[in-house]
């Protein structure tokens, strides 16, 4: 019996719409629509692409391993709908817990026992460390959800909703996460 491989598919989920702005809550709800799809196709599991802290990867990593649906994601713009999505996670969309989880991409230092001599470099190997456990997520058919927005989802250089907001990654890191993303959604279909 052949393995299944996971799909790459991309997911836009607006934060303003026409100049307003959409909830933490609507947004995650909208991701949960996605996710239920994916559940009812029988997908293994789903996992949604999130730019983080180095804090936040580390925290999510640490839950998964240990079996828990819930990092206690906090803070703003993109961790707003991840904090959604686990308080969901822990009531009405229960059901998903073991099946839906958050694929950190690092882009920037954690907040809380950062990294000494945090640079460039270093990033760059705990993004290759996140992008390889993604598509290892696929080879083991997880399907993988590319969170796009309403200003990535039609620029061809940076599709994904990564890196954004306080991160000011530099500009070879973010064409690597691009590219990289952008392969898995040629190559995982």
């Amino acid at each position: 019996m052949e393995n299944k491989i996971g799909k790459f598919i991309n997911i836009n989920i607006p934060y303003e719409i026409d100049g307003v702005k959409i909830s933490a809550k609507s947004q995650a709800e909208n991701i949960f629509q996605k996710v239920q799809d994916l559940k009812d196709k029988e997908s293994i599991g789903a996992l949604i692409t999130y730019s983080a802290n180095y804090g936040q990867t580390r925290d999510l990593q640490k839950a998964y391993l240990q079996n828990q649906y819930c990092a206690k994601i906090m803070g703003s713009n993109q961790a707003q709908v991840v904090f959604e999505i686990e308080r969901m996670l822990g009531g009405v969309e229960s059901e998903f817990q073991n099946y839906f989880r958050i694929a950190p991409i690092t882009t920037m230092n954690a907040y809380t026992n950062p990294v000494p001599n945090w640079n460039a470099d270093v990033l760059f190997g705990i993004i290759q460390q996140d992008l390889d456990r993604i598509e290892n997520y696929l080879n083991c058919g997880w399907d993988i959800l590319g969170w796009q927005n309403q200003k990535t989802v039609k620029n061809l250089d940076s599709p994904y909703a990564v890196g954004g907001g306080i991160a000011k990654l530099p500009q070879y890191i973010n064409d690597h996460i691009q590219s990289r993303l952008k392969e898995f959604a040629a190559k995982y279909v």
